[in-house]
């Protein structure tokens, strides 16, 4: 009862703080925009290209500094009820250097998983004619292919995302210590709500999301402006889908967090 309660909280903190919310949406937009200026930039000149560094370490810092941030808020509310804003953010800030080593570690692991896919049109066939005769007839080419990219999708966005993203945490608010906190972070994946709300996470921001990009006027009955207007409302939907399956698994990690250290102290 108490994990179905712990899940609960998690909820209503991910939807509870306007602000927050306000900042996730505004701060993500005004980062994308930057970043898109970023790759429009001209590299002319000598000092279009300084210009170009700065601005790409502002948007790295900024996108770090509100995420972290964030991480770190969560894990104050779940402590809490009427922690503030600021002082998460203060405290990512500090340790900005910390969770930029984080982050290297995240994308450079994700860039390995993303690497398996070239395999993808050789491997699941070898696999298949290893298998004997009564095993390939249960199992078709194309079903292992779908299997493999299964495997690989739950990589991406579960397994990575669940095994890193404590340390995330951990550095936004001890800075490098939190990277080396692996009784903390062990202690985080024996949690079952934390996986299961990642599970949640993953179908609203990943599966969801795609589908509603996916969705399509009957080509026969719709006009342009029809057209322009779904995408307009499909972009903004899959928008706060995306920031509310984030922030849901912020506010988990935050509560199997706040529990630990209650846990760890001593009585």
């Amino acid at each position: 009862m108490a994990r179905w309660s712990s899940l609960k909280d998690a909820f209503v903190l991910a939807v509870k703080n306007w602000r927050l919310w306000l900042l996730q949406l505004f701060g993500n937009a005004a980062i994308f925009l930057a970043f898109v200026w970023w790759l429009r930039f001209s590299d002319a000149h000598w000092w279009n290209l300084l210009f170009s560094f700065l601005l790409i370490v502002v948007i790295v810092a900024a996108t770090l500094w509100l995420h972290g941030g964030t991480l770190n808020y969560f894990q104050s509310a779940h402590q809490d009820k009427v922690a503030k804003l600021p002082p998460a953010f203060k405290t990512a800030l500090k340790h900005l250097a910390a969770i930029f080593v984080w982050a290297l570690v995240f994308f450079l692991v994700r860039y390995w998983i993303g690497r398996l896919e070239t395999y993808g049109i050789t491997l699941p066939g070898y696999l298949r004619s290893e298998f004997p005769a009564w095993l390939r007839r249960m199992i078709s080419e194309s079903r292992l292919d779908s299997i493999y990219s299964g495997v690989l999708f739950l990589l991406r966005w579960l397994v990575l995302p669940g095994l890193l993203l404590p340390f995330a945490l951990f550095s936004a608010d001890k800075g490098f210590r939190g990277l080396i906190a692996f009784a903390a972070w062990r202690r985080t994946l024996r949690k079952l709500i934390y996986w299961l709300a990642l599970v949640v996470a993953v179908i609203l921001g990943v599966c969801c999301v795609e589908a509603i990009m996916g969705w399509k006027l009957d080509p026969k009955t719709a006009t342009l402006q029809a057209e322009k207007t779904s995408l307009a409302f499909r972009l903004l939907f899959a928008y706060i889908l995306g920031i509310f399956s984030w922030l849901l698994a912020c506010s988990v990690l935050g509560s199997t967090r706040s529990v630990g250290q209650s846990t760890a102290q001593p009585q």
